[in-house]
């Protein structure tokens, strides 16, 4: 029982930060910034690129530090205090440049704190069910997005979307508070050691990684993979309306729709890469992207139901498989320095998309719909590239029989 009480509280940690995710990185801030305010999709794309930057400075460092010392629940305590304080100051301002200032730091607090979430799901987790655990988080973390639009869409339509932000650091605080109490870390060994002797270390750890078989070739498989699946996040929003003509009610209504199938496919490609391999599973998920951003780039109302419906399906599925490989790839000892290298490679890509996205769209500003078409199809390109690199891993890991057998 205590086995699963903690399994659980890891999750529901994936329900907290949803919360933030949704209310605040996909739905309500970017259109709080556009809509009301009036300021073009490309500053919100710097903002976020820039908190990005923060965390990509920090993220290896902290990573392999957390690894030496034994240490991943304090950085992830810390790091998700600072993400709901200055989530809750987002709702008491109301000037722009200040409100940008402080969801850099709202964002930077989030991801960092992702970093160290993601690392103690070895210390949660039976090895031979890593993928449906991951699955089980990812689920959770769907319900809480569809918990999210569901509390706080009357709030916003009564009170305007700065109500959201101070509801979102509530929440988050409330869901995130078993994993942070409960989920107990793996004794052991601990290192002491000077600032010096932490960068010398974080040097030596991070090149010792980059020789495991496939590492590098599934950083530049993630790096190119959430480049697109980052942007279509941050401005599914925006481009439901754009694009769909939705109003604020019917785009929420439609991310909802969306959210039920991801909590499907998280569970579901749980399950079935612990099965099938994670390595096929990818696969699919590569094709599924294609098929998603196709449609969703060439079709009208009312098929933005379907492409709703596959795009939470694979949403859901992406993060699984992609958590369970960096875990099955890695020795255990090390998995906080990979994780870290996981996620700096996505928030590069988490820089790199949306500005593209932006750049696109500044061009093509006078085509109206027609551009945000053409922005949608121009995550194909990140897809395809995506598709490349994993072709390259999957050959280096075949070639290593140990490797192979695991994933």
């Amino acid at each position: 029982m205590a086995k699963k009480f903690s399994i659980f509280s890891w999750a529901l940690y994936d329900l907290a930060n949803q919360f933030f995710a949704v209310n605040v990185v996909s739905l309500y801030f970017p259109r709080w910034i556009t809509v009301e305010k009036g300021m073009p999709e490309i500053s919100y794309s710097i903002t976020f690129g820039v908190s990005m930057v923060l965390v990509a400075i920090c993220a290896p460092f902290l990573g392999i530090i957390s690894d030496l010392k034994n240490k991943r629940k304090v950085f992830l305590i810390i790091f998700t205090i600072i993400s709901i304080v200055f989530t809750a100051v987002l709702g008491l301002t109301g000037a722009v440049f200040a409100a940008l200032l402080f969801f850099i730091f709202a964002n930077f607090g989030c991801q960092e704190a992702v970093i160290f979430y993601n690392a103690l799901l070895p210390d949660v987790a039976p090895k031979e069910r890593i993928g449906f655990i991951s699955g089980l988080g990812r689920m959770f973390g769907y319900c809480g997005a569809i918990l999210a639009l569901y509390i706080t869409k009357p709030v916003v339509l009564k009170m305007g979307y700065q109500a959201a932000f101070l509801l979102t650091a509530l929440f988050f605080l409330v869901f995130a508070l078993p994993c942070m109490i409960f989920v107990k870390e793996s004794r052991r060994p601990s290192s002491e050691f000077s600032i010096k002797e932490s960068l010398s270390a974080t040097i030596s750890r991070t090149k010792e990684l980059c020789k495991v078989k496939g590492f590098i070739n599934f950083l530049l498989v993630s790096l190119f993979m959430v480049s697109a699946v980052s942007t279509i996040m941050l401005f599914m929003a925006v481009y439901a309306g754009k694009v769909f003509g939705l109003g604020e009610s019917g785009i929420i209504d439609l991310i909802i729709f969306s959210t039920f199938f991801a909590v499907f496919g998280s569970i579901l490609f749980g399950y079935i890469s612990d099965r099938i391999g994670y390595m096929r599973a990818f696969f699919f998920v590569i094709v599924l992207w294609g098929i998603c951003i196709l449609a969703a780039g060439t079709l009208s109302k009312p098929f933005h139901w379907a492409v709703g419906a596959l795009g939470g399906f694979v949403l859901g599925s992406t993060w699984v498989v992609l958590r369970a490989l960096v875990i099955r790839l890695i020795p255990k000892e090390s998995i906080g320095g990979a994780f870290a290298l996981f996620n700096l490679v996505g928030y590069l890509g988490g820089i790199v998309g949306p500005i593209f996205w932006g750049v696109i769209l500044l061009c093509l500003a006078r085509f109206n719909a027609l551009g945000y078409r053409i922005a949608m199809l121009s995550m194909l390109l990140f897809i395809g590239i995506s598709a490349f690199f994993f072709i390259k891993m999957k050959k280096e890991v075949q070639g290593n029989a140990e490797l192979a057998g695991k994933i």
